[in-house]
């Protein structure tokens, strides 16, 4: 669907909202499928436990179950859609968080010149902080869901208790805790129901989501193709005839265009704020450049200056042109004049409204924002087209880059980067070049003023080797906003003016209307004899200025040698981490409350513990209370109503501690997301740029932010609620049916001896699963953000299928990891079925076999507890698993802080200044007062393994002055500008 949409759906849907839905949604549809069948089995569960009491007690007793389980339904559901609304707010501003993130890190260059990381990292964390307090109101809502939930059999008991004792006037020791085991049958269905219950309010509003964007609008399909027959098809372009328009033709010829009466138009933009980020030295000392955005901005951020914007799309009217094939056509206009749209307009990119439009045969494209895949730069010029050495080296000769495959380390096998950040500015145009020259079979060649990127020098050369030489007998069709000395050698030239065509046809007729374009032309000219001059004086292509001391020449040519291999794999591979989840990943994280992570434990566990003692005498207190029922009308201090008002308080405290308990948990593990990110995403904006953002694919880090922390953000807490919920609830199970004899309890030592090396030998595995679901997730990513990028050029080039496949392939590996994973859990739930089934058969045995000699109150709590064991240790198990997959996404996270840190980043100029020694009393403590700048034997490499690039420059520029900076593509020009 991403290669599929349209100008204006694009403007809808950012790189960082498409990765929200095809990450956090889809993953929330999956959980669906998991948890619904709850849905049915948890209503199904409590029928069975209503019957099961109606046919031990009465119909009253079942009645009063009954309603006690509905009302708690209405309330669940009602807890549902609250939920439900909080997650669409959620997502939201999830989604506009990860679309300012995704920015920021496609921008770091322009934002680290700026020094925008503290005005950006204020403005990510004020919608962290939205974010966070909607995830607080979410899981509280969870919180109180699952404690109503979870205390729902001690409801049903009492209800049903209460009504039986009321009606009958008593009730014996083996009804009570018959009473008990029953109720406690829809337990598991009431622990699942409150998930299923989230699970569905959330899908529900990612399948909306999702729904939303595959509906959206699409762009049609591609241009006319040609038939066997050599004549053109209606494809995506599929003519849009005027009312009084002929019948279509299919006449056109491969590399034939055709537009008559045609009007395109882009969307119209959105409205949007304008935000102007003040520093707090820019406001005092009102210097500088205050940085601008065009995102939507938090509308609580400050300090802030916000204008609004709202612009109509731009429209190309009334367009006619006919292009023979082989034509040379050059586009020239003022800046804005619709020139680029106008190409745009050729490959479909932009909404035709009205006429026809007709092109014939195969179609590359040149984009005038270059487009680099994350590959080598053979890759890059190939794009899935057959290997053929002959052509290739043509290719490289004519674009002019065989001259720096020399300075790359592994020559064409060097990898380029993301976005080719390995490259040059004028490097990255003539690999798109390349690309476009290389494809076999092109018939029309668009270019949108690629040769702006290089000299002079080499744009001629790109211009007679390429354009004319290799492209001979295509249709050319090239945008210019300089080189205009080259317009001599067009077969058509075109002049836009605010999106309309006011000039067409030969340089001469062209020139006769338009004199100015001769003016441009001279000067141009001149332009190219300066850069001629300039070119005697230099050294030969391949020559070194020797500058430095020769000892450091050798020095710095061993250590080239050495690192040569390795530098041509500039993409730094995923770490993984191996075996267990540190203690220190949990310390850290619960650290990150601002309290000792361990104390906080300690707190937790003491809470939940003592919550499930009082769970505990809740349980035993029927059975009490119906061993002194007998004293009912003997003993003269006994009070029903006693017992009922104890029983009545043992569960409204019962409640109390675990809504106490598991609004602790929550509120520790939503203090620990925030600051976490918050520490962490300032850590990201830090890094130095060419030690890690060039070697870091972007969908790397947006995976962590995005995936890996809502694993943080939903799934842990809830984790963790269940996590300690079930040990608590397991280790009472265990000590109370133990409690009969020390037997039952010398029994559970091989038991759980079994139980524990079963756990360890899955959570190896399972473990390690999550952690390759989480790397092969990587590519994904990183596949998604490149496509979208891209878009103009991939289909423009027809390469949808091939990225489609790419996509089939990289999804597959990810979806076999996944599907492994939740398969693993499958073999753990068989085994700790079969487990708890013996220790039930254990402590039943030992029951019946000391038959007499243990009371029946002590026998009776001992096995209903031994019942809640079938669910509760497999539940345990899984607790921990989940806790430990989710907290591998923390330990991902946590990566981040092992990264490399720009010394001075996040300093104030004060704090520079003042760090370098003393200031006398009359030097300005803000900035200095002028902008002189020195070079003293300056070397320069990006990298350790890397070559230089800078080689002992030495320059001093004096306050004031202009200089200007001239050179070859690929001599060090935006080097010198990066130093």
């Amino acid at each position: 669907k991403a290669l599929k949409l349209s100008s204006a759906a694009r403007q809808d849907y950012t790189t960082g909202e498409v990765l929200t839905l095809m990450s956090v949604d889809t993953e929330r549809v999956f959980l669906l499928m998991i948890q619904g069948p709850w849905l049915f089995m948890g209503p199904l569960s409590f029928i069975i436990s209503v019957v099961l009491i109606g046919i031990l007690f009465d119909f009253y007793s079942a009645l009063g179950a009954a309603i006690v389980l509905v009302v708690v339904m209405v309330i669940s559901a009602r807890q549902g859609r609250r939920i439900a609304g909080f997650q669409k707010k959620l997502l939201k501003v999830i989604d506009e968080r990860v679309k300012v993130t995704s920015e920021a890190l496609q921008g770091i260059r322009v934002m680290k010149f700026y020094a925008w990381e503290e005005s950006l990292a204020q403005r990510v964390e004020k919608l962290r902080v939205k974010e966070v307090g909607l995830l607080r109101k979410f899981h509280m809502y969870q919180v109180i869901n699952t404690v109503m939930l979870f205390l729902t059999p001690s409801f049903v008991s009492g209800v049903t208790l209460g009504i039986y004792v009321l009606i009958h006037h008593t009730i014996s020791v083996v009804e009570a805790f018959t009473l008990v085991a029953m109720v406690n049958i829809c337990r598991t269905a009431l622990n699942q129901l409150p998930q299923a219950i989230a699970g569905i309010s959330k899908a529900k509003i990612s399948y909306a989501r999702l729904d939303a964007f595959l509906t959206s609008d699409e762009v049609a399909a591609q241009p006319l193709l040609l038939t066997g027959q050599g004549t053109a098809t209606p494809t995506n372009k599929s003519p849009l005839l005027a009312d009084n328009s002929e019948a279509y033709s299919t006449s056109t010829g491969r590399g034939y265009i055709s537009i008559r009466d045609a009007s395109f138009e882009w969307p119209a933009t959105s409205q949007a704020e304008v935000v102007v980020v003040t520093s707090d030295i820019e406001e005092n000392e009102g210097r500088g450049q205050a940085p601008t955005t065009a995102v939507p901005a938090d509308p609580e951020a400050s300090p802030v200056k916000k204008t609004t914007t709202d612009s109509q799309g731009f429209k190309l009217k009334g367009v006619n042109l006919e292009i023979e094939r082989g034509s040379l056509v050059m586009i020239v206009g003022k800046v804005g004049s619709g020139k680029s749209s106008l190409l745009n307009a050729l490959l479909g990119e932009m909404s035709r409204t009205s006429g026809v439009l007709e092109i014939g045969g195969r179609v590359s494209y040149v984009s005038q924002d270059t487009w680099i895949r994350n590959a080598t730069l053979r890759d890059n010029i190939l794009f899935e087209e057959p290997y053929d050495d002959e052509r290739y080296a043509q290719v490289l000769d004519a674009s002019q880059l065989a001259m720096d495959l020399k300075s790359l380390p592994n020559g064409d096998s060097t990898e380029i980067g993301e976005r080719g950040i390995n490259l040059s500015g004028g490097q990255k145009a003539r690999v798109a070049i390349a690309r476009a020259m290389y494809r076999s079979g092109t018939d029309v060649l668009i270019l949108d003023d690629p040769l702006s990127a290089v000299d002079p020098h080499v744009a001629h050369s790109i211009f007679d080797k390429c354009i004319v030489g290799l492209a001979a007998g295509q249709t050319r069709l090239l945008v210019v906003n300089s080189h205009y000395d080259l317009l001599t050698r067009a077969d058509q030239v075109i002049v836009m003016r605010d999106g309309a065509i006011v000039g067409h046809g030969s340089y001469g007729n062209v020139l006769a209307q338009f004199p100015h374009l001769a003016m441009e032309t001279s000067n141009t000219t001149q332009s190219v004899d300066r850069e001629d001059e300039i070119d005697a004086l230099l050294p030969e292509s391949g020559q070194v200025i020797e500058t430095l001391e020769n000892s450091k020449n050798v020095e710095t040519e061993k250590k080239d040698e050495v690192t040569k291999a390795s530098a041509g794999h500039l993409i730094r591979a995923e770490d993984r981490v191996r075996g267990t989840v540190g203690s220190h990943v949990y310390k850290a994280y619960f650290d990150e409350t601002g309290v000792n992570g361990w104390v906080v434990v300690l707190v937790v566990s003491i809470l939940y513990c003592v919550g499930q003692g009082a769970r505990t005498m809740v349980d035993w207190w029927p059975g009490h209370w119906a061993r002194n029922m007998p004293r009912r009308g003997v003993d003269p201090t006994y009070s029903g109503t006693t017992f009922g008002m104890w029983y009545l308080g043992l569960i409204v405290l019962c409640s109390i501690l675990t809504l106490i308990r598991g609004v602790t948990m929550i509120e520790s593990c939503m203090r620990s997301s925030q600051h976490m990110h918050d520490e962490l995403f300032r850590r990201v904006l830090r890094a130095p740029v060419t030690r890690y953002f060039d070697v870091t694919p972007i969908g790397q880090i947006l995976n962590r932010f995005s995936n890996d922390l809502d694993q943080m953000d939903t799934t842990l807490p809830l984790g963790y609620q269940l996590f300690f919920q079930n040990v608590s609830m397991a280790i009472g199970s265990l000590v109370v049916s133990a409690f009969a004899s020390y037997w039952i309890g010398v029994s559970y030592i091989p038991l759980m001896v079994i139980f524990v090396m079963t756990g360890q030998y899955f959570k190896k595995t399972s473990r390690e699963l999550k952690r390759l679901e989480g790397i092969t997730r990587t590519p994904v990513y990183n596949l998604f953000s490149e496509t979208l990028s891209g878009l103009p050029t991939i289909r423009a080039f027809r390469m949808e299928e091939q990225f489609s496949a790419r996509n089939r392939q990289v999804v597959d590996t990810n979806a076999n990891m996944y599907l492994t994973y939740w398969s693993a859990s499958r073999w753990l739930a068989t085994r700790l079925d079969l487990m708890s089934v013996v220790i039930i058969f254990v402590v039943t045995l030992y029951l019946v076999s000391t038959r007499g000699e243990i009371g029946s109150m002590t026998s009776g709590l001992s096995l209903t507890y031994a019942l809640m064991l079938t669910s509760v240790i497999q539940w345990v198990m899984r607790s921990v698993d989940r806790v430990d997959n989710a907290t591998t996404s923390v330990e991902r996270l946590l990566f981040f802080r092992q990264i490399e840190r720009e010394e001075d980043g996040g300093k104030r100029i004060t704090e520079l200044i003042a760090s370098k020694g003393s200031i006398s009393g009359n030097q300005t403590h803000s900035w200095p007062s002028q902008g002189a700048v020195r070079f003293d034997g300056l070397c320069l490499r990006y990298r350790p393994e890397l070559p230089l690039v800078l080689k002992g420059v030495d320059l001093d520029v004096a306050a004031g002055e202009k200089v200007g900076i001239c050179g070859r593509t690929g001599a060090g020009k935006s080097s010198l500008m990066v130093a």
